[in-house]
């Protein structure tokens, strides 16, 4: 629950996920006072959240996890992808090793946060829901890319009388879908997940797309006590490696195009690959696929040909796998499936891509002029991704300027993380960095080991405030994007793009150089502060 008293801390963190969480401990362990405010019901920030039928992870275990041994070592990760219940109860473990709930303020929204730039002692004043203001020389939000829902303003929605959801405030109670009639929004992972399992219980289900998702075999498995303690001995190396590669698993990708070889190796490469499941495929796979149109061609051809042969209505095997691609092999991140297409094969499960017109009392019309009625509705539209929830906030720096006002003209940020004008304030997992393009943890525990570098430093320094110099963002910001107009990427409307929402600038949204360059970044601005300033008023002071 929200403090009994104002808070008064060295460092307020917002968020109690995977970065929040790590970070805390780093601190603690730092000597710093800290407090995390998650307006959750518990530890693991979206995975409080997700409870929606399907829901599970799409990185892998071990990696989908903290390195720390004291972790690892006492806990079993039964599938190789776990779902939302099981990483719910590895929070739980994380909880009782590294005894984070004593600083962690559950169901405690913030609302705002000031930078106040008080001449004897600056610090952020954090306003949380209940009214409450709390004080901190640190602020570090820590909401990550999915904390605010996208839902789009359809037509009548008011006027439906049954039940409706969005998957990520899905009733922590469930809602009953066995034998019901019902639909699902949307075609991004949440949609591919509870079309999976919904497909199961429901009477009937609809799924409404835009457009089709290139879904890649999962490879799902049971894990049983005896393997994980036989490969227990490989767990630090695996972590370690984790930390070297450019998408944080222990995956590396070919050293090759796609044309270099001949048909049949090519061919050969690509099963091989598509078996093992996973990421396999795609981060595993030619690194040509995302910049040459070519070779995307070419892989998508491929996953075409491996994807069609598992559909036999062949209305559903042109909408789910059309031979022509709708948009550039990955370029949307890629969902893991494990019978989504015999899922969406099955006589009692529509999909349609026709446009929602408007809802009715009784379910959804559609532009074809087909009128479906539902029991239940699944909104799995997704999220106003990576800045949304940093940008409704009420983040103002010096000066009193709001975030949201601030990135008006487009998203500015050093190494993802510090903001010019907006001094000791840290992100994790927010924009312009690799976020969801490695896989999370791993990343994480580097972001935040930087972060509590940082704060070492300014620390034994005596610096009261440190902030981006408007240089090194505006070079930032310029690389982010070089990198992207060098791919494919830039030519779809995804939520990379800021492509899914609206009236949203469209400007690639993260960094696509892998952990490797970015963490080589922030060590070169780490060891000689050149990219950074202290600012005492209007004076800039040189460290």
């Amino acid at each position: 629950m929200s403090p009994a008293e104002p808070v008064n801390a060295d460092v307020i963190i917002i968020g109690a996920g995977f970065g929040g969480c790590y970070l805390l401990k780093l601190l603690r362990d730092a000597g710093f006072s800290v407090k995390v405010f998650e307006a959750g019901y518990g530890l693991g920030g979206i995975w409080s959240w997700n409870r929606y039928p399907g829901a599970r992870v799409d990185c892998e275990t071990p990696f989908y996890g903290y390195s720390d041994p004291k972790l690892w070592s006492t806990w079993f990760w039964p599938e190789r992808f776990p779902d939302d219940k099981t990483l719910r109860e590895y929070f739980s473990h994380v909880d009782s090793v590294w005894k984070l709930s004593k600083d962690v303020y559950l169901e405690t929204r913030v609302t705002a946060a000031s930078f106040i730039d008080d001449k004897e002692q600056p610090y952020w004043e954090v306003q949380t829901a209940d009214g409450q203001l709390h004080k901190c020389t640190w602020l570090v939000p820590a909401t990550g890319t999915s904390f605010k829902q996208y839902i789009p303003t359809w037509n009548g929605l008011k006027s439906y009388k049954g039940i409706i959801a969005h998957s990520s405030l899905w009733p922590r109670e469930g809602v009953e879908i066995e034998g019901k009639r019902v639909a699902v929004i949307g075609a991004g992972s949440t949609g591919v997940q509870f079309t999976q399992d919904g497909s199961k219980v429901a009477k009937t289900l609809t799924q409404f797309i835009r457009t089709p998702n290139t879904a890649l075999p999962m490879g799902q498995r049971k894990i049983s006590r005896e393997e994980i303690l036989s490969n227990r001995d490989k767990y630090g190396h695996l972590f370690k490696a984790c930390r070297g590669t450019a998408f944080g698993l222990p995956t590396e990708g070919l050293t090759f195009g796609t044309f270099d070889v001949s048909a049949e190796e090519r061919e050969a490469i690509w099963n091989e690959l598509w078996d093992r499941g996973g990421f396999n495929w795609s981060i595993g796979g030619f690194p040509d696929t995302i910049i040459s149109k070519e070779a995307n061609r070419a892989a998508y051809d491929f996953w075409v040909k491996k994807t069609r042969a598992r559909i036999r209505d062949p209305k559903k095997r042109d909408l789910l796998a059309p031979l022509e691609p709708p948009y550039y092999l990955g370029t949307k991140r890629p969902s893991l499936e494990q019978d989504y297409y015999e899922a969406i094969d099955q006589e009692h499960v529509e999909i349609t891509n026709s446009p929602i017109v408007e809802f009715t009392e009784t379910g959804i019309k559609t532009e074809d002029g087909k009128v479906h009625e539902f029991d239940v509705i699944a909104v799995c539209t997704g999220y106003d991704a990576v800045t949304g929830g940093l940008r409704t906030m009420g983040i103002k720096g010096r000066g009193g300027v709001d975030l949201d006002e601030y990135w008006n003209d487009g998203i500015r940020t050093h190494l993802g993380m510090m903001i010019h004008n907006y001094p000791n304030l840290y992100m994790i997992y927010g924009p312009q960095a690799p976020a969801s393009f490695t896989n999370g943890p791993p990343f994480l525990e580097m972001q935040g080991e930087w972060i509590r570098d940082v704060i070492c430093k300014q620390r034994e320094q005596k610096i009261p405030v440190l902030e981006a110099k408007k240089d090194a963002e505006t070079a930032w910001a310029k690389g982010i994007s070089e990198l992207a107009n060098g791919t494919l990427a830039i030519h779809t409307n995804s939520w990379y793009m800021g492509g899914n929402v609206p009236g949203k600038k469209r400007e690639f949204l993260l960094y696509l150089g892998g952990l490797q360059e970015w963490n080589r970044a922030c060590q070169n601005a780490l060891s000689d502060w050149q990219d950074f300033e202290v600012t005492r008023g209007s004076e800039s002071v040189k460290l």
